[in-house]
């Protein structure tokens, strides 16, 4: 039986390897990413079933293939890879700065997503006071552990009834989750009886400090966390300011010398809405090189 296959148009300016390698979401579970092949696979669950997705790019269209057409699939990678941000802006911007004159050539600028809100919120948790390859470890666990299978037995990343499956501290013990087990176990039981309603705190008729203040009233999310929702939104007015900004900036524009947190943060002032982007474009054309995408050997 022939392979089922979706096509989905894309804007005019995006790019399918940059999208995905716009951070290391492409190296949490349960993306899959082979560089070779430019092909993105993943378990994602349509219609309550975890189906096995192969993603790839040709003609100006993502091509989906392991499932049917559905507003639910279109809607999901609608999200992951931000097809509903325009970008323009801060493509024109970029030409007038030196540092980000390969960003229009690149098509960099849409950050890849999870395919829902909730897994976005989860995984943010999961880079909280750690290490990368502890956030790399502790996803993949709680994929395994909590997720839906498909028929390939591959796990898709759970949903919130899903981690309500397992006592906080079995996830805590089994997922190596520590003390976030108890905020992602609370934001799961909190959307299942309905005390948190993330449709409303994401309402994108919101201005974009009253988001940012919506998601800091999510359990594990703090200003850190609430900018990189903001992103994931393709909002930039915020930069998440930690330990690698400030390391970043003092080394990049004042030799390593201390300085405050607004005069770094005035540094990306000129750019406005894109703040945060100007910052992570420089910062990840510094990193990315260092990260190894999983080369699959699925077919």
């Amino acid at each position: 039986m022939a392979r089922q296959t979706v096509r989905l148009a894309t804007p005019a300016n995006f790019s399918f390897p940059s999208t995905v390698n716009s951070h290391g979401w492409y190296l949490l579970a349960p993306f899959r990413w082979s560089a070779r092949d430019k092909v993105l696979r993943r378990a994602e669950v349509i219609g309550g079933k975890a189906v096995d997705l192969t993603i790839s790019f040709a003609d100006r269209a993502l091509i989906l293939e392991g499932t049917r057409d559905s507003a639910e699939l279109r809607a999901k990678m609608t999200r992951m890879f931000q097809l509903h941000v325009d970008m323009s802006d801060f493509v024109a911007l970029t030409r007038n700065s030196p540092s980000h004159e390969w960003v229009e050539r690149s098509g960099f600028g849409r950050l890849l997503c999870g395919s829902t809100l909730f897994e976005d919120v989860v995984k943010i948790i999961a880079t909280t006071n750690t290490m990368w390859r502890q956030t790399v470890r502790m996803t993949e666990l709680l994929v395994e552990k909590c997720g839906k299978r498909t028929r390939a037995k591959r796990a898709a990343f759970p949903e919130p009834e899903d981690i309500l499956q397992f006592r906080e501290d079995e996830l805590q013990q089994d997922c190596r989750l520590g003390y976030r087990a108890k905020s992602m176990h609370t934001l799961a039981k909190g959307i299942a009886n309905g005390s948190i309603d993330l449709g409303r705190l994401s309402d994108s008729s919101q201005s974009t400090e009253e988001l940012f203040a919506s998601y800091k009233t999510l359990p594990g999310i703090g200003p850190y966390g609430a900018a990189h929702l903001l992103a994931m939104d393709g909002r930039h007015d915020f930069i998440a300011v930690d330990t690698e900004f400030r390391r970043f900036v003092r080394e990049r524009y004042h030799k390593g010398r201390a300085v405050s947190d607004a005069t770094m943060l005035r540094r990306y002032s000129k750019w406005g809405r894109w703040k945060y982007l100007a910052y992570w474009a420089e910062l990840w054309s510094t990193v990315a090189d260092r990260l190894q995408p999983v080369e699959s050997e699925d077919k």
